[in-house]
């Protein structure tokens, strides 16, 4: 960080100090001052091995520390078969009790493996706040990957999501997801099927939704095209969209028992378009 003087400068986050010298073309630090942040680099170098470094097999990691998970004593890094047998693997053996319940306060999260990444220690029991149910325990990243993260990113990305929304209860017996998603879903189904019309033929690319609102019993979505400056409007019914969910859900069901991927939402039988 530049300091008010041309040679005062924070390095290493030491305290600024008149230090540099111009000689030539070169600025020169007094040797002691560059050893000490050789010293400070290479501790900083070691930091980073030891928090890659799997504590039992000492097999390394990713560099940023993916393999780090919090313990008792503090964080240790497990690379994730150290991880799956160190931990016990969920089982589903709370499913359907609340969240709230005597019995989960009971039992500790912290004892299983993350049953989405299936690579680190959990941290907390995740449950679904529609219905209060236990869906699983998961570790600190996925915890807040699934409460933070876009919904359409989290069915999109995240290998099991749907499934993992499942374990509610209160969800798989009414064939839904949490109602945060449930936008989502209408948003993936616009994306894969509206677009308009330029010179008599269907546009070929994905529009642009530039938002969405719920109002009047619908999501308006509010669509562009880039490529054809074309913009319209797409309406989806919350009758339609609870359809989509339940459509997604059955599916995702229907692969689980396939042993398959779960498929994206399929194509309905007509949509809307306009004329560019």
């Amino acid at each position: 960080m530049a300091a008010h003087s041309g040679r005062r400068q924070n390095i290493a986050n030491t305290r600024p100090l008149e230090l540099m010298t111009r000689s030539g073309g070169s600025l020169l630090l007094p040797r002691a001052y560059a050893e000490l942040l050789d010293c400070w680099e290479q501790v900083t170098e070691d930091l980073v091995v030891q928090a890659r470094t799997c504590s039992r097999c000492r097999a390394q990691g990713p560099r940023w520390g993916a393999w780090r998970t919090p313990s008792p004593l503090g964080y240790v890094t497990l690379c994730p078969p150290c991880s799956g047998a160190t931990f016990q693997r969920y089982t589903g053996h709370l499913r359907g009790v609340l969240y709230e319940s005597a019995r989960t306060r009971s039992t500790r999260a912290d004892g299983y493996l993350c049953r989405l990444c299936s690579e680190a220690r959990a941290a907390a029991w995740d449950h679904c706040h529609d219905h209060g149910h236990v869906r699983g325990p998961l570790c600190g990243s996925c915890n807040t990957y699934e409460g933070k993260s876009l919904p359409q990113s989290f069915l999109t990305n995240q290998e099991g999501a749907a499934l993992h929304l499942l374990e509610c209860r209160g969800c798989l017996e009414r064939r839904t997801l949490p109602a945060r998603y449930h936008a989502a879903l209408a948003r993936m189904h616009v994306e894969a099927t509206e677009r308009h019309i330029i010179r008599s033929r269907r546009c070929k690319h994905m529009p642009w939704i530039e938002h969405v609102e719920l109002a009047h019993g619908a999501y308006r979505f509010e669509l562009s095209c880039w490529w054809h400056k074309a913009t319209w409007t797409k309406d989806v019914t919350v009758a339609e969209t609870a359809g989509l969910v339940r459509e997604f859900v059955d599916q995702a069901l229907a692969a689980e028992q396939a042993g398959a991927a779960v498929p994206a939402p399929r194509r309905p039988a007509s949509d809307t378009t306009v004329q560019a």
